[in-house]
């Protein structure tokens, strides 16, 4: 079976991603930006670098001799997963992620092969520290990679490179690539005096004083108290440690137990005590340590065994630059967007009948749908345009709406509250506080909309809606709904303010009715401001007729269903189908947006539930259309089962 070739994310000039991935040979071909990783195992008692010399079947400076190991980030891995994975691969040396240092990136550019092979990479340059040389036999080398490795002084190094010298591979020493000697030259330059000097003048800078507080007048209980106090705060301290940088408690004990060794190794300890960290406070951070003097880590079985060779010895890294994310995130991780959408947390309050406050949880993943996302951010666009439009008294309009994010995504497995009827789209965040400050943002469900339109509302529409309007229902109509629907739950009122002047939140003053009257408000508002959107020819008029047979056909619910057939929008035939009257739909329609968005924005209770007692109810045109789908069995809702979560778990 052919092999597949390594695809590598396209990056643009400056070394951001395109969200484009090409095969390796097609990115070397067009000269696309690409990333790469550089390995560089330098011996500390020897002061050497280790080089490998290329295969003679590489397509690329084949049989010259290079730094350790080197390969590209291939899509969807990490810069420090690459640079692992590759000195494994051709060296046959397995080390832990403390023994990477990033010490700088690089912009590599050449042409060769008479043109045909184009580099341009971004290579992230890693430092691996080892005690001493390990032991040529020790390797285990890649036959297609590498065919030989040897030991050179970082000084002899940097001349072959500088004097061009035809074995090795070029690499230009008087620009970026200069830094490595550089870096491994001033670390290791500074006696012991000048640095003791250094740290005693870091630490004059505090004063050590003791404090006491006076403990006479406290219990004998509040005594035993504050003994586990200090122990809880202690476990603290521990957890500090930790966040701050992944090797830190590592660092930590190796100052600990070698602050007897030296006046410098005292020094180190009594300042990195301070600091809690390598990095000085006083400085912006500036590290007082280098990987040089970090803790001493033996690894046997990093390697081949070697007779009369205890193992590996190298130094636990350590970053230059303090790490930003501390030790939050991973090591390499970096903002770039992902396809990947989660979405975990409490979310609906239906659950809790009493109030309405108390949220269960829930759990979607998904893989981001880029061009439907793109197609759809006129509805985010135009929220406050909406908001100032609604049909109800202008005191009640917000002014400070924010442009709602839309994102469209394909699901791949739901989890938690999703019991029942399935949710096409959802709407973040779902408290008013927070909404009103940060505005929302949505996601669509699109495969779970396409598969309601397909088992449901069209299987509806073929019983139910008369012949000639029964050719308008698309999934186009259905889907653009949806999306109003979500997108008007972030207008319309939320905080609003109380005839004594109190400010209050519609959640609390319409408590348990809050959901179904807020479902419904989305459903009937989100028809309207379709209507709007087309009237400002930012939609298509070919979506006016479809979209209110379509909402006939599958997207009312009872309230608006009894509403708008009241109201003679919605017309019952002596076949027992149903049309529109497209001549009062939109003033219906609205008429019922303005009776909801008054009774939110009032806070009114009373008002809700008179309206939902009249109108959320099972009417005789409803139990006609109910019977007539029983008698076809049309599903009610869909079922999901998702194949590729069912896979990864088996």
């Amino acid at each position: 079976m052919t092999e597949t070739e390594e695809r590598l994310h396209v990056l643009t000039k400056t070394g951001k991603k395109t969200g484009i991935s090409k095969p390796r040979g097609e990115a070397h071909r067009d000269g696309d930006y690409n990333r790469a990783v550089h390995v560089l195992i330098f011996a500390e008692s020897t002061q050497e670098l280790l080089l490998q010399r290329r295969a003679d079947s590489k397509d690329s400076w084949p049989g010259l001799w290079d730094i350790s190991s080197a390969g590209h980030i291939s899509a969807g891995d990490s810069s420090l997963v690459s640079a692992r994975r590759e000195l494994h691969e051709e060296l046959g040396i397995v080390l832990p992620k403390d023994a990477f240092e990033l010490i700088f990136v690089f912009l590599q550019q050449c042409i060769i092969n008479d043109g045909k092979y184009i580099n341009n990479e971004y290579s992230d340059v890693y430092l691996v520290t080892t005690l001493d040389p390990i032991p040529l036999e020790a390797f285990t080398l890649q036959e297609t990679e590498v065919s030989a490795v040897k030991y050179i002084s970082y000084g002899d190094y940097r001349s072959s490179l500088a004097e061009e010298h035809p074995d090795y591979v070029p690499y230009d020493v008087t620009g970026e690539y200069g830094q490595l000697f550089d870096i491994i030259k001033e670390r290791y330059k500074e006696n012991n005096v000048a640095r003791s000097l250094a740290l005693q003048r870091q630490l004059i800078r505090y004063a050590s004083v003791s404090l006491n507080a006076e403990l006479t007048g406290l219990s004998d209980g509040d005594t035993k108290a504050l003994g586990l106090l200090v122990n809880a705060a202690r476990v603290v301290d521990e957890i500090f440690y930790l966040q701050v940088w992944y090797s830190n408690p590592a660092l930590r004990d190796w100052l600990k137990e070698h602050a007897g060794a030296s006046k410098l190794d005292k020094l180190k300890w009594m300042y990195y005590s301070i600091n809690k960290s390598p990095w000085s406070c006083l400085d912006e951070n500036k590290p007082f340590f280098t990987t040089a003097d970090s803790a001493i880590k033996l690894l046997p079985e990093a390697t081949k065994p070697v007779s009369g060779w205890k193992g590996l010895e190298y130094k636990a890294a350590f970053p230059m630059l303090k790490p930003p994310g501390a030790n939050f995130y991973p090591p390499d991780m970096d903002k770039m967007d992902s396809k990947l959408d989660v979405t975990i947390g409490p979310y609906e309050t239906y659950e809790d009948a009493l109030f309405g406050y108390k949220a269960t949880f829930e759990t979607f993943i998904g893989v981001r749908d880029d061009e439907a996302t793109a197609q759809l951010k006129l509805f985010g666009n135009n929220l406050q345009v909406l908001e100032q439009n609604l049909p109800m008294d202008n005191a009640y309009k917000s002014t400070d709406v924010n442009a709602a994010p839309i994102r469209v995504i394909q699901l791949i497995y739901n989890a938690g509250d999703v019991k029942g009827p399935q949710t096409v789209a959802f709407n973040l965040l779902n408290d008013e506080r927070i909404v009103k400050e940060l505005g929302t943002s949505m996601v669509m469900l699109k495969n779970v909309s396409e598969a309601k339109f397909k088992h449901i509302l069209q299987p509806i529409a073929d019983v139910c809606i008369a012949k000639e309007p029964k050719e308008l229902v698309d999934f186009e109509s259905f889907f653009t709904h949806t999306i109003c629907h979500e997108c008007c739950h972030g207008i319309g009122p939320r905080t609003i303010t109380l005839p004594n002047g109190q400010n209050s939140m519609v959640r609390k003053r319409l408590q348990e009715l809050r959901s179904a009257l807020e479902e419904a408000k989305a459903d009937i508002v989100g028809l309207w401001a379709l209507k709007f959107l087309i009237n400002k020819d930012l939609l298509p008029k070919s979506l006016l007729k479809s979209m209110y047979v379509s909402f006939l056909a599958g997207k009312g619910q009872a309230v608006q269903f009894n509403w708008l057939f009241e109201k003679e929008a919605f017309i019952l035939h002596p076949d027992e189908t149903f049309s529109v009257d497209f001549a009062k739909v939109e003033g219906v329609v609205e008429s019922l947006s303005r009776e909801i968005l008054t009774i939110q924005a009032k806070g009114d209770k009373e008002a809700a539930s008179l309206l939902l007692q009249k109108y959320c109810k099972m009417t005789e045109p409803l139990k006609l259309a109910l019977y007539k789908l029983e008698s076809i069995q049309v599903p009610v809702d869909i079922a999901p089962t998702f194949t590729f979560a069912k896979d990864i778990m088996e």
